[in-house]
């Protein structure tokens, strides 16, 4: 599910409408989804691309609260209970940095990425089964610089441009039903204490 979400994020960038530059030859995908701190390592995957990369999940402690029984009502029986785990409600903190080839062309590609999800900041994700389409909100976080710079102390120490964005709610949920039996009969006994 996670994998889905960024790579609606990365489709929507590599749009016409996003980084793509018909006027600049060879460059068809210009961000890609991968780890950021490969900056300094084996970096042949992330050079001169906008990078995003997953830092935290959070799960939305609001949507918590839920039974985790729910009440299916089955053909010839009257009501049957089935057992399910309860959906973990997700916040990905997402950081779209610029690792382009010159800073100008950093600071022009990391510009332009905040305009797109300014202006799309709702995007969905469609699948062939549309049972499974599923839409997520994205927006601007802002940290003070004291934790960016932890950041980017954790992430290799190489600042570039980047923009750190909350993406809520998605919803996990496990796929295996467990019907649970319903007592019909309570047989109560007397015991006898002394």
């Amino acid at each position: 599910m996670i994998n889905k979400v960024l790579t609606v994020l990365k489709n929507q960038l590599n749009a016409p409408d996003g980084l793509w530059d018909p006027n600049v030859p060879g460059e068809i995908e210009i961000a890609v989804v991968d780890d950021i701190a490969k900056q300094d390592e084996n970096a042949e995957g992330i050079n001169n691309k906008v990078v995003i990369s997953l830092l935290n999940i959070e799960e939305e402690s609001t949507l918590k609260n839920r039974s985790r029984y729910q009440q299916v009502v089955v053909e010839n029986n009257p009501v049957r209970y089935d057992k399910e785990s309860t959906p973990a409600y997700l916040n990905l903190y997402v950081m779209i940095a610029a690792n382009r080839s010159t800073y100008s062309k950093s600071l022009l590609s990391i510009s332009k990425v905040i305009e797109v999800f300014q202006t799309k900041n709702v995007l969905e994700y469609v699948d062939l089964k549309p049972e499974n389409n599923f839409s997520f909100r994205i927006e601007l976080h802002s940290i003070p610089f004291e934790q960016l710079s932890y950041v980017w102390g954790l992430l290799g120490g190489k600042i570039m441009p980047s923009a750190l964005y909350k993406i809520s709610v998605i919803k996990i949920a496990a796929k295996d039903v467990v019907p649970v039996t319903l007592i019909n009969d309570v047989n109560i006994q007397s015991i006898k204490v002394d």
